[in-house]
């Protein structure tokens, strides 16, 4: 693939009039088939977060790019030396030959529903109540679950009422690390990623083997009481000899 990158930057820090941050571009960086962008963002207000967002000319700057890593997505805080990775052949394939521009879009990171009571361990199989606030009754959402950047399971078109009930299916495998990706359907920049937690299953598999065992030992106790209760052949009697 070879590319001809042509850089366009627009930054969207705030929608306040408050000049309490400053966002700048330090350098770019071809590495190979990758675009490493480094940025500082800096903010006066303790505690502010941000969503930082790159997008193209491919599609005229419509959807946020997917194959980038690094310091962007929700909840970026504030720093020097940030970050980001963006994989051009994965995102454009490898046939591509031509110009690509660039906006890198941020604002501050307030998310549109917030989840309430989330469990720190969920079990397989087994219906939880989930509930939240925020957004419209026109929002339709959606609940994916994840773990890293790999969807396993979604949840989809929930109708913004503030509760749902939710069961994870067998197929989840037991580990840490699950989150849920709620975003609303019409509009993909409306994200929220949930807390992490674990998922175990519903019957621990220690629980699963002792009963086993124990059928496992009440067949074998049966087979011997059986052999047991079987009369043994009379003894021979004793032989007479004759001289």
């Amino acid at each position: 693939m070879r590319t001809v990158v042509l850089i366009l930057f627009i930054t969207i820090i705030t929608r306040t009039a408050v000049n309490a941050q400053e966002f700048s571009i330090k350098r770019l960086e071809l590495d190979g088939d990758k675009l490493n962008v480094y940025y500082d963002l800096l903010d006066s207000v303790k505690g502010r977060t941000y969503t930082i967002d790159l997008y193209s000319s491919k599609d005229n700057f419509v959807s946020r790019l997917e194959k980038v890593s690094g310091d962007i997505g929700l909840e970026v805080k504030p720093g020097s030396n940030h970050k980001i990775t963006w994989s051009a052949k994965e995102e454009l394939g490898s046939a591509f030959d031509g110009k690509v521009g660039f906006e890198v879009r941020g604002h501050v990171y307030i998310p549109f529903v917030r989840l309430e009571g989330l469990n720190k361990v969920y079990k397989r199989g087994k219906d939880y109540p989930f509930t939240w606030r925020g957004g419209t009754q026109q929002n339709i959402l959606n609940f994916d679950l994840y773990k890293g950047d790999e969807k396993i399971y979604p949840f989809s078109n929930i109708a913004n009422v503030g509760q749902t009930t939710i069961n994870l299916p067998t197929s989840v495998r037991p580990g840490k690390n699950y989150y849920f990706k709620i975003t609303d359907t019409k509009n993909k920049d409306q994200i929220v990623n949930s807390s992490y937690f674990s998922v175990k299953r519903k019957v621990p598999f220690l629980l699963k083997i002792v009963p086993l065992a124990a059928a496992i030992g009440i067949i074998s106790n049966a087979i011997l009481d059986k052999n047991d209760s079987q009369d043994l052949p009379d003894p021979l009697s004793p032989t007479t000899i004759k001289n």
